[in-house]
């Protein structure tokens, strides 16, 4: 995918989404699970029914293996956003670049949900078609999320959650204004009239 800067129009300084320290146990632990399936793996193979299981556990664990280095790739490349003139691109740990032209982005929005006693806040790009994998981060949780967090908005889009990833919905917000071209429905809408988040 092509970098539209140049010289005379840089990019401006990517928005890393690393994840907070109380979340970083999840690629962990798939990481030592991965492990200890392959010695178990290993084990299985050696005995009497080794043939059977040893093969469906090694066909599993293959599976396994993958979605521990996709889990991974969040500790080693954390998620980025970037946002130029001409597009806002999301750069996942382990796949290309989500590059989506302006023209396919509907909205912008910071928003504020409670979800029993917490308040949970959220950035979300409403979009006019699918961008990303289907089974990455941001996409699945708009598909979960996204008729309470946008009741008027589309059905594809993007959702980054503030508890998974240590950034400020609101600051990326004001990065985003700057870029976004008139059409673009940029808002902060953390808090609905009256002071009171969304509720889930």
């Amino acid at each position: 995918m092509e970098n539209s800067a140049d010289a005379a129009r840089p990019l401006a300084a990517p928005i890393v989404l690393r994840l907070r320290r109380p979340v970083t146990w999840v690629p962990l632990a798939a990481l030592a699970v991965t492990v200890i399936w392959w010695l178990a793996v290993d084990s299985v193979l050696d005995g009497p029914n080794g043939g059977v299981a040893g093969s469906v556990m090694a066909v599993a664990g293959v599976a396994l293996t993958a979605v521990a280095a996709l889990l991974a790739g969040y500790l080693l490349r954390p998620l980025r956003i970037e946002v130029e003139a001409d597009t806002f691109t999301v750069r996942l740990p382990t796949w290309l670049a989500g590059r989506v032209d302006w023209d396919e982005v509907d909205a912008v929005s910071a928003v504020a949900v409670r979800a029993g006693p917490k308040v949970r806040r959220f950035l979300v790009v409403n979009l006019r078609s699918p961008a990303l994998p289907r089974v990455s981060r941001p996409r699945a949780m708009y598909r979960r999320l996204g008729s309470v967090l946008t009741p008027d908005g589309g059905a594809h889009g993007l959702c980054f959650e503030e508890q998974v990833f240590a950034f400020d919905a609101v600051e990326v917000l004001a990065r985003v204004r700057r870029f976004a071209p008139a059409e673009v429905t940029v808002e902060d809408r953390t808090d609905r009239p009256g002071g009171s988040p969304w509720e889930f």
